[in-house]
């Protein structure tokens, strides 16, 4: 080890999901600092990891790559996968109201297979969004459901997006934040939807339209969606990064306000490695709980208050080449409990297996329900009933059918969560040395491009004197708080 290296601050990054091998990447390449990774499960990935079975690449959910990802990000992750980074056309469909729309959505669809009674409605929100509203609500009652109904009109809130929002989040719409509805929901206006649909009758060919051949498309690789984090991995790895798989985090150190260490068990040894920086990309509550020493009982309070909602994935193994021609099918409607179907071999569009094909099932809930704890073949059950239901039912022989539980799927923006959320982040930033980023990190429901744009920005903030420029990182933070979720 020379001396230049050893000069190098120490970075302990917790968590091998896209944010955080993306950060080690940089940092790594950029011989910024000595980077050490670790990740309690044994493959890097996180939520957006995949993993094989008979043949078959799987992921946990339905995951893609969008081109709205920041050019140079892009550029690296083409050079680092090279062919294997696919570009896929996007064709997936809703069910509203025992339709099937296309989804994206499509001018044809919304001109001839909108139910009658929901195309009046839309029309009659619209005309009723010229009149001038009798009064303004005061912006802090504004909630999910007041400003998309608002934005949207009744009709669609009604038979879409509310539905589907206690489904994901499991709350009223009422009591989901306005936050929600700006970061989650990209078309929030009748005008800004129907001039999205409608500007696809002139669709260019390029990665700043998200568009090729006239048809809106996204990128996704050839080995399933963890192949991404995959590759960064091993090319963090050779730029002298350190990678640890099973190592779960007990304590992250602090004395003297500054980070000094991070305790981790491997898998049932406990080791301590030395830190300059600790960077965090693991839930927010639960980095607040792995404090040491312990923050006040007011703080342990509002982590408290910061909630995820939890899903069980459950798999089909199905003993047919493909199930439908689509790769994603979506379920507003409340009689239907799962949100999602993927097929993976729609997004890579592989031709092997032969005679095998995989659905994977979408189902949130609480980690306290009775559904967290149901058995695989009870849980298969309910996700066959549930595609008779929406009369797409499986008729193949089925293989297999299995299930993987994620206990931090999606942040739960509960009116009122954000002054809990500011105080956690204004503890954290009084604890020089530690940072917090990513999707779980920062309490943010954003898409894998978001999380790698953030760990990128952690980076430009360290600079070669291995000082940390908050008053930058302060700068990104804001244009953190302008990103939407791409569906």
């Amino acid at each position: 080890m020379t001396d230049m290296t050893k000069s190098k601050p120490q970075i302990v990054i917790l968590g091998a999901g896209p944010a955080g091998l993306g950060a080690a990447f940089q940092l790594a390449r950029h011989k910024k600092a000595r980077v050490t990774v670790l990740e309690q499960r044994d493959r890097v990935g996180g939520n957006a990891g995949s993993f094989e079975v008979e043949g078959l690449y799987l992921d946990y959910g339905s995951h893609r790559l969008h081109p709205a990802c920041d050019p140079a990000i892009l550029q690296d992750l083409q050079q680092l996968l090279g062919d294997d980074l696919l570009l896929r056309p996007r064709h997936g469909r809703i069910r509203l109201k025992n339709r099937w729309i296309h989804f994206p959505l499509k001018p044809l669809d919304l001109l001839m297979k909108l139910p009658p009674e929901f195309a009046l409605g839309v029309l009659t929100d619209a005309l009723l969004k010229i009149m001038p509203p009798s009064k303004e609500k005061p912006d802090q009652n504004e909630t999910f459901a007041s400003l998309l109904e608002g934005q949207l009109g009744k009709t669609i809130c009604r038979d879409f997006y509310f539905p589907y929002a206690c489904k994901i989040w499991g709350i009223a719409p009422e009591e989901i934040s306005d936050v929600q509805a700006r970061r989650r929901i990209a078309a929030n206006s009748l005008g800004k939807m129907f001039k999205k649909v409608f500007s696809k009758l002139q669709w260019n060919s390029s990665p700043s339209t998200g568009r090729e051949g006239g048809r809106p498309y996204f990128y996704y690789p050839r080995r399933g969606y963890g192949q991404i984090s995959e590759a960064l991995s091993q090319a963090a790895i050779r730029e002298g990064a350190e990678i640890v798989l099973t190592a779960r985090v007990q304590q992250v150190q602090w004395e003297r306000d500054r980070v000094k260490a991070v305790t981790y068990e491997d898998p049932s040894i406990r080791h301590t490695v030395q830190a300059d920086y600790i960077w965090s990309t693991l839930p927010l509550n639960i980095l607040i709980q792995s404090l040491q020493p312990r923050p006040e009982e007011e703080v342990i309070l509002a982590a408290k208050k910061i909630k995820f909602r939890a899903m069980i994935l459950v798999y089909l193994i199905l003993e047919q080449d493909r199930f439908s021609e689509f790769d994603a099918h979506y379920f507003p409607e409340p009689e239907i409990p799962i949100t999602r179907i993927s097929e993976p071999k729609n997004y890579n569009n592989a031709v092997e297996p032969v005679g095998l094909t995989a659905l994977c099932a979408e189902l949130p809930c609480e980690t306290s329900q009775e559904v967290w704890g149901m058995k695989d073949e009870d849980l298969g059950r309910m996700v066959l009933e549930a595609l008779s239901t929406a009369k797409i039912p499986v008729t193949a022989p089925i293989r297999q059918v299995f299930t993987r539980r994620i206990q931090y799927a999606y942040p739960i923006y509960q009116k009122g969560f954000e002054k809990y959320f500011q105080l956690l982040d204004h503890y954290l930033e009084g604890i020089g040395g530690l940072l917090t980023f990513g999707r779980q990190g920062l309490f943010a429901h954003d898409n894998t491009h978001h999380a790698l744009y953030m760990a990128y920005s952690a980076v430009d903030c360290l600079n070669e004197q291995g000082d940390f420029d908050h008053e930058k990182w302060r700068r990104y933070r804001n244009i953190f708080e302008t990103h939407v979720v791409e569906d």
